[in-house]
């Protein structure tokens, strides 16, 4: 493949947290991996999310260093730009350096819909628009479209400033998925994994037991077509007994809500038998989320509602990195197993009774499973396949 000039917009900086780093990161990195010429940009027109003590609600300085740091420790040093919503200013490149990237890229890929739509990246001959959130992702197009008027407007010229539209919803189209599509022609495709960053030795000895990464609600409940549609605070509901069934270790990162209500939930999970981490020491950064990955036994997941009920497909990045560490992954089935094989190394399970099962079978068999879960990043998740397999379309 020919070498290009590419740029990729995303969120690391906005969320300077150890899974989102890797979510973002591994775009860039894997198209450097390939050979190409890549710049990452944050231009999201929204305030920083995150400061450290004593810094005002509008500095961005906390994320533009973190967003310095991993740039760096990945071979992108000067390759990046933060452009501040706050104060207009641009970090990393100068200005004129990236107007000169834009003018002479070949790609923009634009992941999970984070970038401003500025001239300069409308000008880029091909636009690719990477859908992280599938369902969800569509339902906002669908309420401005309901909205009409201006708001509509605004999202249709949006989506259609795109060249090719990818999403992680890998059962989009098919009769059991509910995902409506528009008038858009949606590609399907993975998160890419870089797998050399994750290769490790086999070990049957770890620190943590059965582990996941999760929020317990992102957001509000939203309803379409006349039904609710939730978040992983729902589904979590089915496993609550799982440790005591088990009699193995569950050990979960989890933000505490702020909402009283919804943390009495959490404080029954802890009751069940559930150990219940802070995420502020473990996966602070994108060392600290690998190591916590790679020190643990395999992952439990719990998958959001909405991406169950829809039928949508979608399989986590998350889990994707426990692969490539060679953990084995026990996760709900969105369809996913009709695209990504299910039974050795990745296990889907639906209720606890499946759960229960699962869990036996990767303590009673776990090399095999191991060895198998690595074998699934290989074969799926390997980021020069999927980036490969996006760019063979411009």
């Amino acid at each position: 493949m020919e070498k290009l000039k590419i740029v990729v917009g995303g969120f690391i900086g906005l969320f300077p947290t150890g899974g989102a780093t890797w979510d973002y990161l591994q775009y860039p990195l894997g198209l450097k991996l390939l050979g190409h010429d890549v710049y990452y940009v944050e231009d999201t027109m929204l305030y920083p999310v995150y400061q450290s003590v004593g810094e005002k609600w509008d500095d961005c300085s906390f994320g533009v260093a973190y967003l310095k740091k991993a740039m760096e420790e990945v071979g992108l040093e000067n390759k990046w730009a933060y452009r501040d919503v706050a104060s207009g200013k641009i970090f990393g490149m100068s200005e004129a350096k990236f107007k000169s990237v834009c003018e002479s890229a070949d790609v923009f890929i634009n992941v999970s819909s984070s970038t401003f739509l500025r001239d300069e990246y409308i000008k880029i001959p091909n636009k690719i628009l990477i859908d992280t959130d599938p369902m969800f992702t569509q339902y906002q197009y669908f309420l401005k479209q309901e909205a009409g008027g201006a708001e509509a407007q605004d999202a249709t010229t949006y989506m259609k400033a795109h060249d090719l539209f990818f999403t992680f919803g890998l059962n989009i189209g098919q009769h059991d998925c509910r995902i409506p599509q528009f008038d858009f022609k949606w590609m399907t495709t993975k998160k890419p994994i870089c797998l050399s960053f994750w290769d490790q030795p086999f070990s049957n000895k770890t620190k943590y037991g059965f582990t996941s990464i999760m929020n317990w609600t992102e957001r509000p409940d939203f309803n379409y077509e006349n039904e609710t549609w939730g978040q992983k605070n729902k589904e979590f509901k089915k496993f609550f007994d799982l440790p005591a069934r088990s009699e193995e270790k569950f050990e979960i990162i989890i933000n505490r809500p702020k909402d009283p209500e919804t943390a009495k939930s959490m404080d029954y999970l802890t009751k069940c038998g559930w150990n219940i981490l802070s995420p502020d020491n473990l996966i602070a950064d994108k060392e600290n989320y690998k190591n916590f990955v790679q020190s643990s036994f395999a992952e439990f997941s719990v998958t959001k509602e909405t991406y169950i009920k829809s039928g949508s497909g979608w399989f986590s990045g998350r889990s994707a990195v426990y692969l490539a560490s060679g953990k084995p992954v026990l996760t709900q089935d969105t369809q996913w197993s009709k695209y990504i094989p299910s039974g050795e190394g990745l296990l889907a399970i639906s209720d606890l009774e499946t759960a229960e099962e699962a869990v036996k079978e990767v303590v009673g068999n776990y090399k095999r499973h191991s060895q198998a879960a690595k074998a699934i990043a290989d074969d799926y998740f390997d980021s020069d396949k999927i980036l490969s397999d996006i760019l063979k379309n411009i």
